[in-house]
């Protein structure tokens, strides 16, 4: 009588456990987290630091930035007088490309 309840409750503890298993998900993550979780501590390192951005390449970048949006105050202004700029359009898509690469930079960085 004593194995048979032994088993039952083995039994129900099985079944327990077998309909609970499937309805757990782990957080679901990109396959880079996945294999940076998998990496050993100084692998993880010598990715992160692959990765970082040349901060020469940044600074030159940020420069170019600064200079570009000093000349647009002063073509907006000839815009009101009715003179416009051809290189204008050129200037601001150049503005933007910039500010998205530092940017993005930033967000790599702080990972």
């Amino acid at each position: 009588m004593n194995t048979i309840r032994r088993s039952s409750f083995m039994l129900v503890i099985c079944l327990v456990c077998a309909v609970a298993g499937p309805s757990y998900q782990s957080p679901v993550r990109s396959g880079q987290e996945r294999r940076r979780w998998a990496d050993l501590p100084e692998q993880r390192t010598a990715i992160q630091l692959s990765n970082a951005p040349d901060p020469q390449e940044l600074k030159k970048d940020a420069e170019e930035l600064a200079q570009l949006s000093q000349t647009i105050p002063a073509e907006v202004e000839g815009m009101s007088r009715g003179l416009v700029s051809n290189h204008l359009n050129d200037r601001l898509k150049r503005i933007e490309k910039l500010s998205k690469k530092l940017r993005d930079a930033v967000t790599r960085s702080n990972r």
